[in-house]
């Protein structure tokens, strides 16, 4: 009898084993790993220092805008009125004299497109020599700026502006080649003091454009203007403006302002939010269908700027991390792994 309850026992002790190990399952896990600094420039004077300045709105800002593609960064140092090129921990300096610097874009091939909105104009910076792409002209009466640039496959280049005066407000999303020849309106909308933003008719992208990025691939991502407080639907395009997918990017805390950073060459989506305020940053990837990849818990920015993040298609994160004292780029790494985890019944 004492043969067979110990028989049994051993029995039921293996069964269950079975049943725990059948219960895990081989899962891939995504996680960002912190990797050097890819700029840390004090605040100040010196030469080795960029420059800060309080804006009209009170906020303390440093240099407005940076661009990389993983071996070429530039910073605009706005205030100082110089960009800053670094690669191979070596700093090229270019003067912009009488210029205002709020948009950068680095081909793969290390060509800088500059967006200079005193002259509201769009050089090019390649081999050291400078060439200016476009210049548009001003409206009398209005207040204008190139919001922002993208790069696209076949020398395309994506101009997004700007304007509001008289009482109204206008934006417009436009494509170009290197050459300065103009392409095609891919969207413009327009709004006034009480009309909401609203999408003309005949516009390839029947939404109001707030921000955008444009993948490796080619395909444009867009970032509609949103009120919502848990959500960002992120609208994909092809290059020839045709309608792909929505995106829903649902966040973990409430969002108070968001800022589409970039895209990889995986199709996952880096968004930021809450980037500036204290203990409320985070930046969210998610693949292709809304599923979330990673959520990222960063420390907010002490200083203000236009750019805040930018994402090269090996999926490496640079992230505006800057202090009260240093200006600072930080890098994150995404690092997948086959982990065990239990998957219940």
């Amino acid at each position: 009898m004492r043969g067979r309850v110990r028989f049994l026992a051993v029995g039921v002790a293996l069964l269950v084993i079975v049943v725990l190990l059948s219960g895990f399952r081989r899962v891939t896990v995504t996680q960002f790993e912190p990797g050097p600094l890819a700029v840390k420039l004090p605040f100040g004077r010196t030469p080795d220092a960029v420059g800060r300045a309080v804006g009209i709105d009170g906020r303390v800002y440093g240099p407005l805008t940076f661009a990389t593609n993983g071996h070429l960064t530039v910073i605009a140092d706005t205030y100082r009125q110089r960009l800053l090129l670094i690669e191979n921990g070596r700093i090229t300096e270019v003067p912009t004299l009488n210029q205002l610097v709020e948009d950068l874009q680095v081909s793969r091939d290390g060509d800088v497109l500059v967006a200079d909105n005193r002259r509201l104009a769009i050089w090019m910076l390649s081999h050291g020599r400078r060439k200016k792409v476009v210049e548009f002209t001003h409206s009398d009466g209005y207040t204008e700026a190139l919001w922002h640039l993208g790069l696209g496959r076949g020398q395309k280049l994506y101009v997004e502006m700007v304007r509001f005066g008289h009482g109204t407000f206008a934006a417009q999303l436009d494509e170009y080649l290197l050459t300065g020849r103009f392409v095609r309106r891919l969207a413009e909308s327009k709004g006034g003091r009480q009309e909401p933003l609203t999408p003309l008719s005949d516009s390839l992208i029947g939404e109001p454009v707030r921000n955008f990025q444009v993948a490796p691939d080619g395909d444009l991502y867009v970032e509609p203007a949103s009120l919502s407080s848990t959500t960002r639907t992120i609208t994909v395009y092809n290059p020839e403006g045709r309608f792909i997918r929505n995106v829903a990017l649902r966040s973990p805390i409430a969002i108070t302002h968001s800022d589409l950073l970039g895209v990889s060459r995986r199709g996952w989506i880096y968004l930021g939010v809450n980037l500036a305020s204290r203990n409320h940053a985070q930046v969210l990837v998610a693949n292709g269908d809304g599923h979330m990849v990673a959520d990222l818990h960063v420390p907010a920015v002490d200083v203000y700027a236009a750019t805040y993040g930018r994402v090269v298609p090996s999926g490496v994160l640079y992230l505006d991390q800057s202090t009260n004292k240093q200006y600072r780029l930080a890098t994150y790494r995404p690092v997948t792994r086959r982990v065990w985890r239990w998957g219940g019944f």
